[in-house]
């Protein structure tokens, strides 16, 4: 290839901006029945997937690719991440923590983005620090984040846009009821 066929491949390139990666937002909530937290969120219309933690139940979300590339440079928190952590901390009337990861995988590592944000009452309360976050998280969520285990590979994962109704008010009750004794 002669330089001038090279650099007429690069210009051609430069038009096309890429897009942000897919990513997966994570709730940290402290509820610590999986059962439970993933009845609520069917009851409420929350579309998530819910899997049982040592430290707690957490609900979470694949996210769609970005085309704006300044989504990235803002620390934009994903509005269907939004949506999900201020409905949780709403319900719950507990705090919990979304944790935002868009990362590419590259030969020596993950590269990209990983963003944290509090949210109380359906309020987005601050942002905080990542690597904390996933200090005290269970190793679970940080293998999720970090991509080196999918959503589908991990035991007891609930899908809440499948659950009915019914069954949903009864894991809710039999969460409740199971951590209680």
């Amino acid at each position: 290839m002669s330089v001038d066929d090279e650099f007429e491949r690069l210009v051609a390139g430069l038009g096309e901006a890429p897009a942000h990666p897919a990513g997966l937002a994570v709730v940290l909530t402290p509820v610590a029945s999986a059962a439970a937290l993933a009845g609520l969120c069917a009851m409420s219309g929350l579309a998530c997937k819910v899997l049982p933690t040592q430290r707690g139940a957490v609900a979470a979300i694949s996210l769609a690719p970005v085309d704006d590339p300044f989504a990235a440079l803002t620390n934009a928190v994903p509005a269907e991440a939004e949506e999900l952590a201020g409905a949780l901390s709403r319900l719950t009337h507990l705090e919990v923590v979304l944790v935002v990861a868009r990362l590419n995988p590259g030969d020596d590592g993950p590269t990209g983005q990983l963003t944290a944000h509090r949210y109380a009452a359906g309020e987005r309360a601050g942002e905080i620090s990542p690597g904390l976050v996933l200090s005290s998280a269970d190793a679970l969520v940080e293998d999720l984040l970090l991509g080196t285990v999918r959503l589908e590979e991990v035991t007891g994962v609930e899908d809440t846009a499948s659950i009915p109704r019914w069954k949903a008010a009864r894991m809710f009750t039999r969460g409740l009821r199971k951590r209680k004794q």
